[in-house]
């Protein structure tokens, strides 16, 4: 038994068998999640579809040219009078056409305003994408730590219930030969149905944490997953310098910043509309008519117009636009608050774990031994049946908190390294 106990202890610490070979790493199951995830291609079409309007807002400088033809048809020729003469001036029946192109000289800073925010809102579209991709490799990072978690609590499981089966066969063994009550019998075989019923529990968790996984990199759920074990890792960190990393580098908070601008452009735009517009418009406009020399004329025009007074419509516009700015300005200091909360909270994890680390894996040697220790004493006479559940339930406890504490490390670590905008 102490060669079983020492091969289940090399079992939960190390690595599982194959998976240096077979198994999926974690920067594999991001390359593969980040091509599947759904959020992230509809972040994609959004910034696609800023893009798209910035590329409209560019195109208001550019010549606008109208071509239009229409066919008239009157019950009578238009005529008039000139004394007791009748003068048809035109046919009853008429052709016309026309070519303009109209360029805009001046918008009084319309037309670059505009421009100005499209581009924000687009720089902001980016960011919210990058952002979005920061949040779906945390998700993967989570569930990919959560069947790894799910793997080690299944093996303590195993583990407790092939203990418990070697301590009910012994039990067993020594009740056939009149040694032992048959109420210790009795009692073994019902902690080892307990065992062999939490090792199902396991195995169910483990089955839902994997179809958790696969759903993310869009996988059946029931694929099989074989994943590569991350060892716990603890970088040297400063938490004020990483608070003010996250600060400078979360594209959350960039994202608001350029949704700042823009609406701050946009305000200067709405504003802009009341101002002095001028345009230049030209082109060819033909008009079929009989009684006219010339049906056809080139033209050019220089227009301007300048809205005096609009019932103050365009200076409300540009101040519900300044408001909103201001309340997207609110809304990025709240977060900036919470982003350093999130920071904090990261590395005050990363720091327990790496204490419970430390102290449960110094007792993971004495765990075992005391198993040893205490079942030897049974087996001569001079120890109780308890004694054994209980030196079993404090082993199997002892390897639990130390794989939790182990995977609350890793996962710490890459809560951390999202928090402060590297991830």
């Amino acid at each position: 038994m102490k060669r079983v106990f020492f091969i289940v202890s090399i079992a939960l610490l190390a690595s599982p068998i194959g998976g240096a070979v077979f198994a999926e790493t974690l920067e594999e199951a991001w390359e593969i999640g980040l091509q599947a995830d759904h959020l992230l291609k509809a972040a994609g079409q959004n910034t696609s579809a800023r893009q798209a309007e910035f590329a409209a807002a560019k195109g208001r400088r550019l010549p606008i040219v109208n071509i239009g033809a229409g066919y008239s048809i009157l019950d009578n020729e238009p005529t008039s009078l000139a004394g007791t003469d009748q003068l048809v001036t035109a046919d009853d029946r008429s052709l016309s056409y026309q070519a303009m192109v109209s360029v805009p000289l001046y918008t009084h800073f319309q037309v670059s305003s505009l421009i100005n925010a499209a581009m924000a809102n687009l720089q902001a579209g980016k960011f919210t994408e990058q952002a979005t991709r920061h949040k779906v490799k945390l998700k993967i990072a989570e569930a990919y730590v959560a069947v790894l978690l799910g793997i080690r609590q299944t093996e303590v499981a195993s583990s407790q219930e092939q203990s418990l089966a070697a301590h009910a066969a012994d039990v067993k063994n020594l009740h056939d030969e009149g040694m032992v009550p048959v109420n210790d019998l009795l009692a073994a075989k019902v902690a080892l149905a307990n065992a062999q019923q939490l090792t199902l529990q396991m195995q169910n968790r483990l089955d839902i944490a994997e179809s958790a996984y696969n759903r993310l990199l869009s996988r059946p759920l029931g694929y099989e997953v074989q994943l590569d074990t991350i060892p716990p890792f603890f970088p040297e960190t400063d938490l004020p310098v990483l608070s003010e990393n996250a600060i400078d580098s979360r594209p959350e908070l960039k994202a608001l910043a350029e949704q700042i601008q823009a609406l701050q452009w946009q305000a200067k735009s709405a504003k802009a509309a009341s101002g002095p517009q001028v345009m230049l418009k030209s082109g060819y406009d033909y008009h079929e008519n009989s009684h006219q020399l010339h049906e056809g004329a080139w033209q050019a025009m220089l227009m301007a117009s300048w809205d005096i007074f609009d019932g103050n419509t365009a200076k409300n516009k540009g101040l519900a636009l300044l408001a909103q700015s201001r309340s997207v300005a609110e809304q990025r200091r709240e977060l900036e608050t919470l982003i350093l909360l999130e920071v904090r909270q990261a590395w005050l994890d990363m720091e327990e774990s790496r204490k419970r680390i430390n102290v449960t894996k110094e007792t993971l040697e004495q765990a075992e031994e005391n198993l040893q220790v205490t079942r030897n004493r049974y087996k001569e006479g001079i120890g109780t049946n308890t004694e054994v559940f209980d030196a079993e339930s404090l082993r199997t406890v002892n390897y639990a908190s130390y794989d939790k504490a182990s995977n609350d490390a890793v996962l710490a670590v890459i809560r951390l390294r999202y928090a402060a905008g590297s991830l």
